[in-house]
């Protein structure tokens, strides 16, 4: 991931981390970003496959339940729940954290690999997460994302055209926009015009999400100033990071069909 911003996001103590953060600036990394606070993110997850004994993270996604992590449709997309794991709980890829097993995988019936629609998916875990200090679930946010709500992305994803991917978790800040001027900017595209399920965002030119931060979570403040989850990493351009809007599935689109799938 890449990004240069000086957007200042204040941060929830406990949600997010323990730690009271009130301004993360700089060179922020996803193509660009800088590395995520030691406790920051604790509801981030990383997707796992499997080949024999070699394992490598794949995708990103969020704990929003003891039992359930939501992620990216195309991310689950013809994968067998033997064939992948969960770690969560560092926001390192090669150290720490705590592994799971997948027992069911949910990816949205409708979901369109032509052009990335309904690209949203669970995951449920073998068991249960282990909560603590730094692993918690993160809340959704139920209603849409207003046009100019600035929100953070963090992930494993690839920080350059070398495809080099980090060992240390990244964050980034954008904007959002309305999905009339995303439309308007990713005319000619094959996966454009976007719906009203989806949700678009813009950082800095040559800074965006990549290849490895699919089905990440990008989080913003509510009404009442919680962090609340509101979007899931979709597509964005290739090569990333140009200056292009990145395109996720929103949340509160989809908080219908989570909440009842989860139940089934």
């Amino acid at each position: 991931m890449f990004v240069q911003v000086g957007l200042v996001l204040l941060l929830s103590r406990g949600l997010l981390g323990e730690s009271d953060f009130t301004d993360i600036d700089g060179d922020t990394r996803i193509v660009g970003g800088q590395d995520a606070p030691e406790d920051f993110a604790i509801y981030q997850v990383s997707i796992r496959k499997h080949n024999k004994n070699q394992e490598w993270h794949s995708c990103g996604g969020s704990i929003i339940h003891e039992e359930w992590v939501l992620t990216a449709g195309h991310c689950t997309y013809g994968v067998n729940a033997k064939e992948v794991s969960i770690v969560v709980g560092s926001n390192l890829l090669i150290f720490g954290g705590d592994s799971y097993k997948i027992k069911k995988i949910i990816t949205h019936e409708n979901y369109a690999k032509k052009d990335l629609r309904n690209d949203i998916a669970l995951m449920k875990v073998d068991g249960k997460i282990k909560m603590k200090k730094n692993v918690r679930a993160i809340k959704l946010m139920k209603e849409s994302v207003a046009a100019g709500t600035i929100c953070a992305l963090t992930g494993w994803g690839e920080i350059n055209d070398k495809r080099t991917v980090p060992n240390k978790l990244q964050i980034m800040f954008y904007r959002s926009i309305s999905n009339k001027e995303c439309n308007k900017r990713l005319k000619g595209f094959s996966f454009a015009p976007i719906d009203d399920k989806q949700l678009c965002v813009r950082g800095p030119d040559k800074k965006g999400a990549c290849r490895g931060d699919s089905g990440g979570p990008l989080v913003a403040r509510d009404a009442k100033k919680n962090i609340v989850q509101v979007g899931v990493v979709s597509w964005g351009t290739i090569p990333c990071a140009k200056d292009y809007p990145d395109v996720f599935a929103s949340v509160s689109g989809y908080y219908d069909w989570i909440e009842k799938n989860m139940k089934d």
